[in-house]
C-alpha cells in the first residue's frame, strides 16, 4: 500500500491526520474510489468529475487540485508493488479547525491518495449472486445527501452491519416513501418483463459511474431502461436484480428479502449486461 498526503509520500504505518481535521471531527470531507482493469485505470475522468461535483456541493474547490491529483495517482499506481489490479481512494477534507468552528477551516484542504492491491471479489458472488436485505430509515440514523460522496458514512456502515447480522451479504436502502434506492456502496438495478429499472438520481441516489455505463450499454443493446421510483413491493416482484459499482462491475443478486430471483441468478438479462460491461472494460 502506498499513501501520499498533500503530495508527499508517507509510510502507511505513520500516515495520520490531526485530531482537529474536519474530516475526523465532523465527517466534513469527500472521497472517490476508482480501480484498474487489466492494469489500466478506468474512467478516472468521470470519477474526478464526480469528485468536483461533490466538492462544489459542499464548497470545496476540487478543480484547482485536479492536475496534481491525476499526477499523484499515476505515480502511486506506477510504484505500487505486487501483482493484480489496483484500488485507488482519493480523500479531501476541508482542513483543520482547532476551535471546532462548524463553518470555516483554518488550513487549506487536505488531499490524501491511497493506492493498494485490489482484493478481488469471490467468484461465487458472480456465479450465484448475493443476498440482500431491505433496510428502512427507522432502522438507521438519517442519511446525508447520497449524491455527495461524503465521508459521513455512518448510515451506510449501520445498514451493512445490520444486514450481515441477519445473515445477508448487504443491505438495500428503502426511503421514507417506501421506494428502494441504493446500497451502502453500490447502485441497484432490477428487471421486470424484459425491462430494466433503476432508481432515479432525483430520488437521492449516488450518480454511479458504473450505473451510467450500464444505462448506456442497455441503450446500445436495445434494452428498455427506466430511471424511476420503484416501491419495495415492486422490487420484490421483479424477475432479476443486479448491483453495480466501480470495484464490483456488474454483480448478480440471488435473493431480496429472502425471495429468490425468479429468473435465476444471474438472470439472462443480467448476463447480457455483464458480458457487455466486461467487453467494454477489456477494451
Amino acid at each position: 500500500m502506498l499513501i501520499s498526503i498533500d503530495g508527499e509520500r508517507v509510510d502507511p504505518a505513520a500516515a495520520t491526520v490531526s485530531v482537529f481535521d474536519r474530516g475526523f471531527l465532523f465527517g466534513d470531507a469527500i472521497y472517490e474510489v476508482c480501480a484498474t482493469h487489466q492494469g489500466k485505470l478506468t474512467m478516472l475522468g468521470a470519477h474526478l468529475d464526480r469528485l468536483e461535483a461533490s466538492g462544489a456541493a459542499i464548497g470545496i474547490d476540487v478543480a484547482s487540485m485536479r492536475a496534481g491529483l491525476e499526477a499523484e495517482i499515476a505515480r502511486l499506481i506506477e510504484e505500487c508493488p505486487g501483482e493484480g489490479e489496483r484500488y485507488v481512494r482519493i480523500m479531501i477534507t476541508r482542513g483543520a479547525s482547532t476551535d471546532f468552528d462548524l463553518a470555516e477551516a483554518e488550513t487549506e484542504p487536505k488531499q490524501i491518495v491511497l493506492v493498494k492491491q485490489l482484493k478481488p471479489w469471490e467468484p461465487r458472488l458472480y456465479e450465484a449472486g448475493i443476498d440482500l436485505l431491505c433496510v428502512s430509515p427507522d432502522q438507521l440514523v438519517a442519511r446525508i445527501a447520497p449524491s455527495v460522496k461524503s465521508n459521513n458514512r455512518q448510515a451506510n456502515v449501520m445498514a451493512h452491519r445490520f444486514a450481515r447480522a441477519q445473515g445477508k451479504d448487504d443491505a438495500l436502502f428503502v426511503d421514507t416513501q417506501g421506494n428502494v434506492t441504493e446500497g451502502p456502496s453500490w447502485n441497484m438495478f432490477g428487471v421486470k418483463e424484459g425491462k430494466l429499472w433503476t432508481s432515479p438520481l432525483a430520488g437521492g441516489v449516488l450518480p454511479g459511474i458504473t450505473r451510467s455505463t450500464v444505462l448506456k450499454i442497455a441503450a446500445e443493446l436495445g434494452i428498455e431502461a427506466e430511471e424511476r421510483a420503484v416501491s419495495q413491493e415492486e422490487a420484490l416482484a421483479s424477475d432479476e436484480w443486479f448491483i453495480t459499482s466501480t470495484t464490483r462491475g456488474v454483480m448478480p443478486v440471488a435473493s431480496l428479502d429472502g425471495r429468490a430471483a425468479p429468473a435465476g441468478s444471474p438472470g439472462p438479462l443480467t448476463q447480457r449486461i455483464s458480458a457487455a460491461w466486461r467487453a467494454l472494460a477489456d477494451g
